[in-house]
């Protein structure tokens, strides 16, 4: 038993080598997936992958099998879920509503001549803002054309600046957000009440306590550095500007799925459901008629219908593919014993849920470091906690939602992650040296998420 365990850390421990080498992860997870299975298979560990009706009568063939039917099933679930949302933010990027958002909550900070109050409020906006706009590299994007020219105008260094803009998405939160649809089905609950219930207060409490790491450690490292820089205001070119009121549309989508739900409508005894997709369509029909009542062209409106599918198209490819090659890979795991091996080892040891769920957040975040992104760690190791948690008698909720603070903190730490090379290259500054600006506030919302999931 000792050899197949050592055989599936190798092969994991290879992989996530890859990964971190920037070789394509689906790929990477596929192929180990494979092999997991087939030594499982020659070992005699698990010679049935596919139950009696789903099998092709040959446990080799029965690999491939997997792979269908797992990439069968996350496509019409999970997979659709992700796919419209993705559509639904592309179609609001399209038409500017997500930039009237932006521009909207922005707006007070010009007023006010307190450069470092503005700085953090800056990051607090962000925040709000990163519940209807799920992608960091998107938000950061529309942001580094607004609040990080204000923050500059007031005396702001670009360090303090792009590090407020980089780390405003601090955590993927909402029903929108990837990961938050697979911790709510490995957890078994309801996306609404994930979100209501445990992923608002956690975040409040994050948002609150690394605005103010944010306010001290900008002015900190701003008066240690002393900088100079002189920022040369570039014009900005407002080619897609949205009436006032499109800035109620990135929003629809979270309104519909609360509104119909127990915290809505429920409450009077009108049992109307709707599930995410339904309401991104309707959000979507919705914007729809917007642009034709803006433009009143039939014609451009109707095959603007063309991003919303472009958009589904690439987080399918993007996304969904990796969401299924992990669950592949999860399985390989799986069938080697390495999870009933592990969960042995932590029962014999006698440790808490809390440590165990500590010691695996801390992984996540080494790992989310280690790649820049957090999105392929959570969907890696997410199918194979509620079996791990079971067999401890851990919470699974706790146990994922941990994992995922983990992975969306880890990756603000990461010179190499996407939004810290967008931010980082607009705002002209060394990447390391932003990771550093994004450093403590990070630590700190990692140390109160951490509290916070566990204990409230």
């Amino acid at each position: 038993m000792i050899f197949h365990i050592v055989f599936t850390l190798f092969v994991m421990s290879f992989s996530i080598y890859l990964i971190i080498k920037k070789v394509k992860a689906q790929s990477i997870l596929l192929f180990a997936g494979l092999v997991l299975m087939f030594y499982s298979y020659i070992t005699g560990l698990n010679t049935q992958f596919l139950n009696e009706k789903q099998s092709t009568n040959s446990a080799i063939l029965d690999m491939f099998a997997y792979i269908r039917h797992t990439l069968a099933k996350d496509l019409s679930t999970l997979g659709l879920t992700i796919m419209c949302g993705a559509g639904f933010a592309k179609y609001m990027d399209m038409i500017g509503a997500s930039t009237r958002m932006v521009m909207l909550l922005t707006r007070p900070l010009k007023s006010l001549n307190a450069p470092y109050i503005v700085c953090a409020l800056g990051f607090s906006i962000c925040m709000i803002l990163s519940l209807a706009i799920q992608s960091a590299s998107a938000l950061a994007t529309l942001t580094m054309v607004t609040i990080f020219p204000i923050l500059r105008r007031l005396g702001v260094s670009a360090l303090a600046a792009a590090s407020v803009v980089a780390s405003g998405h601090l955590l993927d939160i909402g029903p929108a957000a990837a990961t938050s649809l697979v911790v709510s089905k490995y957890a078994d609950i309801s996306i609404e009440q994930l979100f209501v219930e445990h992923q608002l207060p956690v975040y409040a409490f994050c948002g609150v306590f690394a605005t103010i790491a944010h306010y001290f450690w900008q002015k900190h490292l701003d008066k240690k550095d002393k900088s100079t820089d002189i920022y040369i205001e570039e014009e900005q070119k407002n080619e897609n500007i949205a009436p006032k009121y499109y800035v109620l549309l990135p929003i629809l989508p979270l309104f519909f799925i609360l509104f119909f739900s127990q915290y809505g409508i429920y409450k009077l005894g009108i049992k109307i459901k709707i599930d995410i997709v339904t309401a991104m369509l309707l959000s979507f029909f919705i914007a729809m008629c917007c642009e034709f009542i803006r433009y009143k062209n039939y014609k451009e409106v109707a095959a603007s219908i063309q991003i919303f599918f472009d958009g589904m198209g690439r987080m399918f490819a993007i996304t969904v593919t990796l969401i299924s090659a992990a669950k592949v890979f999860a399985y390989g795991i799986t069938c080697t014993g390495l999870i009933d091996a592990f969960t042995s080892l932590v029962s014999s040891l006698g440790l808490s849920a809390s440590v165990v769920t500590l010691g695996v957040s801390i992984i996540i975040i080494l790992l989310s470091f280690a790649t820049g992104s957090g999105v392929a760690i959570v969907y890696s190791f997410a199918p194979i906690i509620p079996q791990f948690a079971n067999a401890i008698n851990a919470d699974a909720l706790t146990m994922l939602h941990s994992m995922q603070n983990a992975a969306s903190l880890g990756r603000l730490l990461s010179p190499v992650a996407a939004v810290i090379i967008i931010v980082s290259s607009l705002a002209n500054v060394n990447a390391f040296k932003l990771v550093k600006r994004n450093s403590l506030p990070v630590f700190v919302a990692i140390i109160v998420s951490m509290l916070s999931i566990i204990f409230i």
